[in-house]
């Protein structure tokens, strides 16, 4: 009976080995969720996310609703919280509306970071992305220098109203054009959606000769098409800059249709989130609040670098 005993002891200890051992093995489950699944911005960083996580040896899970929805992108994060991930990074759609679901997220356990756009306040750990409001900034005194001293009136076109980098990047563009002739006479939402921001900036240059000398862009959607679905646009005499210099958005550089583009880098981001959250959870790391992706400028002085870059295309 007592070689029994020892025997049953010796083989629970055995199963408890291995269970320790394979909780120690385990992969790390890192989901990075963007604003939604079908805009292309978000392609770099999804690649480049992947390459980090097969290096590091974790799990990428990349999810979002399939429309930029700041209700919807809550239940995405409370569906990672039942499924407990390790950790999640998000590009934030809304603040006020996604804070409670990332304080709960933060509540379960789970290490939260944004990538993108931010929510102040909330519990996440860290920011990694375009420092926005300098972005506006840089895009404000850009028209300033397009415009002259004489000025001019401004269309604005935004994605999501609300969303905090959008609003950082307007917030920069009425800081850097204050004191000046140049007012923002409208803005407009195009939703985050390539068509419906075609067909705003369409309608509204078309229907309003005269009420407007330039056209800032908050975010690229509009120009991520062929030029041929821009006509009203190709026949305006004014100015105009826009956020992102993707590779579609080129032609209209070359063209001389755009006069600049301030970019973001969406690979450094999703490479980034996947490291600095990596190094939380298997090092304790503190990583600073707020991390700079950077920017890039493009205009008729460098477009032929750019084109021979990145091409002219999503897929090249």
């Amino acid at each position: 009976m007592k070689r029994w005993s020892v025997l049953v002891w010796a083989g629970i200890m055995t199963l408890l080995c291995f269970s320790l051992a394979d909780a120690g093995d385990k992969k790390l489950r890192i989901a990075l969720v963007p604003k939604d699944l079908e805009n292309p911005v978000f392609v770099a960083a999804r690649e480049s996310a992947e390459a980090r996580a097969d290096h590091l040896g974790v799990e990428l899970i990349w999810t979002a609703p399939p429309k930029a929805n700041a209700a919807a992108q809550a239940k995405v994060i409370d569906r990672l919280i039942r499924e407990k991930v390790d950790a999640i990074g998000i590009s934030v759609t809304e603040p006020a509306a996604l804070r409670n679901a990332i304080n709960r997220a933060a509540a379960a356990g789970i290490a939260v970071a944004t990538w993108d756009s931010d929510a102040p306040g909330s519990r996440r750990l860290f920011y990694l992305g375009t420092d926005n409001h300098a972005g506006g900034v840089r895009c404000g005194t850009l028209m300033k220098g397009l415009l002259g001293e004489k000025g001019g009136r401004v269309a604005v076109l935004t994605g999501i109203r609300g969303a905090f980098n959008l609003e950082e990047r307007i917030r920069g563009f009425r800081e850097a054009t204050q004191g000046t002739k140049i007012q923002i006479v409208d803005i407009l939402s195009g939703g985050d959606d390539i068509d419906r921001s075609v067909a705003v900036v369409n309608r509204y240059t078309q229907g309003n000769p005269g009420r407007f000398d330039a056209w800032f862009f908050a975010g690229g959607w509009p120009l991520f098409v062929p030029i041929d679905r821009l006509r009203p646009l190709q026949d305006f005499h004014g100015k105009v800059v826009s956020f992102d210099s993707f590779a579609p958005m080129l032609p209209f550089v070359k063209a001389g249709i755009v006069d600049v583009l301030v970019g973001q880098d969406f690979a450094a981001m999703g490479r980034g989130a996947m490291e600095m959250l990596y190094r939380v959870l298997k090092e304790g790391a503190k990583i600073p609040p707020i991390n700079d992706s950077g920017l890039e400028i493009v205009d008729a002085g460098n477009i032929d670098d750019a084109i021979r870059r990145k091409g002219t295309t999503w897929n090249r």
